[in-house]
Order: C-alpha cells, then structure tokens, then sequence
C-alpha cells in the first residue's frame, strides 16, 4: 500500500524518528474494508524500509499470527535495530510467569495486549498478574485501544474508562495505547493526561489512510493532545508494514497545512518530539 505523500520536500535526517514503536511482521489491513488483505514483510524489507526513512530502531509487535517466538527470532538478527514485544491472552491461560518468560527466555522487552479481540476487560481482576509481572520487571504493555472492522471485536472492551483504572491501580506500569484509542480520542487522551503512567501512539487510527480526511483529522487530534497538554504523551508508530515510515513522517510533519490560523499550528518541536524524544522513557537503556 502506497501512502499519499503530504509534501514534495522529503523528510531529513535530522526530522526522521529514531524509533518507529508499532510493526508487525505481518498484519491485516482494512483500508478496503470489504476486501481486507494479509501484508507481511521480509526482515531484509524491514531493515530498507528503516534506513529509506533514516529510522534508528522499531518495535516489533507480537500477535496472534506472529508468536513471541517468531518476534524473538526475528528481532534477534537484528538485535541492534529491533525491540520485541511479546503478547499473551489472559482469557486462555496468559498469566504473569509467561510474561516474565517471555522476558527472561526470549529476550522481549515490552508486551502487546489484544483486549478488543480477544473480548476481555482489561480491568478484570484475572488480568492483574500480568499487569504485575510486567511492572515488577518495568516492561511496557501496549494495549491494542481501538475499534476493529470485525463485527465481534466489541468496543466495550477498549473503553479508555477501563484503562483509567489500571493506570491508576498500577502506578509503575508504563502503559502505551495504540492507535490514538479512535474512536475515543478525546477520552484517551484525558486518561494520559490523568496518569503520569500512560502514553498514546499515533499508529493508523482512522480508515482510509490515502484518503485527504485523514491527515486532517490526525492534525485535529493533535491539536486536542495540545491543548490538553499532553501532546508530550504522544509517541509515533505507523503500524508498518500497512504504512511505511516515511511517508508517514513527512505527513506528520507536514500536518500544519490544515490549520485555519497561525495560532492553530502545533510547533515544529513538539511535532519532531514526537518521533525522539517522547519515546525515550518507553525504550531499552
């Protein structure tokens, strides 16, 4: 998939992210949403892309079609450019110890959780242990916080009301929401701006990504992310391989030809922040 580029002048270095924190190797994308398509990548693809774009790292994400141990061997061959997160579903036997295995004997350093589609609230009590283990050995989770196209992936399971009470109830947790929580962006953002804990990525929230509505729409988030004052909360992904990191760099960059008035544009450093140094508290040492 090819994503409109924003601007003819390219990304620089200086303006490129060190850290691309939401890819899969492979993945389904929805933006025909009648006819969704698998898109899996190469790690060889993977490495071209990131130098293409003048990435230093990204996050490699676990899920029900790639396992942890997929992601542990695929990171592993490129241990200097990749972070894996590892995933389990507490509904069917998840629990705290393969969190901490998949710390100790994968070499994963953050955790996906799929609550949406695995159809669990993620304030369930039977969820705790995770949340414990990961704390206790200061992995991040990343909870998958938005709506999906299948019908039976219910939304009553990424309401960000659910997220405030374990952000709260586990103050060490670093908590990442992908996907800006649409279609409740502004309670997400509200739940980051409750908790000192908990930070939102801007991977693909909206639908057609080739379509002139969605930088427009991801400038209006931003927008409300600073006005709330949290738009240091912010942290970029694309959701690779669906969209690729440069043009999804430049669009972002380039997201202020939307504003209506000069006092309704983000600054430059918050917007470049947002691809360094927000990331910093969510990545290896």
């Amino acid at each position: 998939m090819t994503l409109t580029r924003q601007a003819d002048k390219p990304a620089t270095s200086n303006d490129s992210p060190r850290v691309d924190y939401h890819c899969h190797i492979s993945m389904t994308e929805y933006a025909d949403i009648e006819n969704p398509t698998v898109v899996s990548v190469t790690l060889e693809e993977f490495l071209a892309d990131l130098d293409e774009a003048g990435f230093q790292k990204a996050v490699v994400l676990s899920d029900k079609r790639t396992s942890p141990e997929q992601v542990s061997a695929f990171v592993s061959r490129a241990s200097d450019r990749l972070i894996g997160f590892g995933y389990v579903n507490p509904t069917h036997g998840g629990s705290g110890d393969e969190v901490l295995k998949q710390r100790g004997e994968l070499g994963l350093f953050g955790l996906k959780l799929y609550p949406t589609t695995d159809g669990y609230f993620v304030n369930d009590p039977d969820v705790f242990p995770v949340y414990e283990a990961a704390s206790g050995i200061g992995m991040p989770i990343m909870f998958h916080h938005a709506g999906m196209p299948d019908p039976g992936d219910l939304l009553k399971h990424s309401d960000p009301a659910l997220i405030d009470e374990v952000a709260y109830s586990f103050p060490e947790l670093k908590i990442v929401l992908a996907h800006l929580g649409y279609p409740r962006v502004d309670e997400t953002l509200y739940v980051a701006r409750k908790h000192a804990n908990v930070w939102c990525d801007i991977s693909w929230p909206y639908g057609n990504i080739n379509h002139p509505s969605y930088p427009f729409m991801l400038w209006k988030d931003l927008l409300t992310a600073l006005n709330l004052g949290v738009i240091n909360k912010l942290i970029f992904g694309t959701d690779y391989p669906g969209v690729r990191q440069r043009p999804y760099m430049d669009m972002m960059l380039n997201i202020n030809r939307y504003a209506t008035h000069e006092d309704l544009k983000i600054p430059q450093e918050m917007l470049r922040s947002i691809a360094t140094d927000n990331i910093d508290p969510l990545t290896p040492p």
